[in-house]
């Protein structure tokens, strides 16, 4: 059986989302890819009409897991995009958990830093390897959701 696994990427007034199926230990399927953006308005009730679509569409998909970017450090002082992203994240982890999803945090420096999963490269060098997304049978996905692909690819393969 197939799961369906969502990677997601936070900015500051929007969300970059990818679903896909994984169909054996390192084989993933593109099943969508979307970003859903931040309402004009009053930030309050725009957080409230994403957490609503982003729980909509982790309930239409039945996904098992929504993996999640999360804030890097910096060594320079956070910005006000840095913050209102970090809000904007805590939205995108509660839709997940509303919609009864396993949620998984992805840390990408620690990936960086470490070989684990990555085997010793860095993340963006996978972002920019086009044969490493061949490879996985992702090759139609758009280079800009490669990296919410890479926290589902990073978390469930072998």
């Amino acid at each position: 059986m197939s799961d369906n696994l969502i990677g997601v990427v936070v900015h500051a007034d929007y969300v970059d989302v990818v679903l896909l199926q994984q169909n054996g230990t390192d084989s993933f399927v593109l099943q969508d890819e979307t970003t859903l953006k931040l309402q004009t308005g009053p930030r309050p009730q725009a957080y409230h009409v994403l957490q609503k679509q982003f729980l909509d569409y982790v309930r239409q998909y039945h996904a098992k897991c929504v993996c999640i970017k999360q804030s890097a450090l910096s060594r320079s002082p956070a910005t006000m995009a840095l913050l209102l992203a970090a809000e904007l994240r805590g939205i995108v982890e509660c839709g997940a958990a509303a919609a009864n999803a396993e949620i998984r945090l992805f840390n990408k420096a620690s990936v960086s830093r470490t070989s684990g999963k990555a085997g010793g490269r860095k993340v963006d060098e996978y972002l920019k390897d086009q044969d490493y997304w061949d490879g996985i049978g992702l090759s139609n996905l758009q280079k800009g959701m490669r990296e919410a692909a890479f926290v589902v690819v990073e978390e469930f393969s072998n």
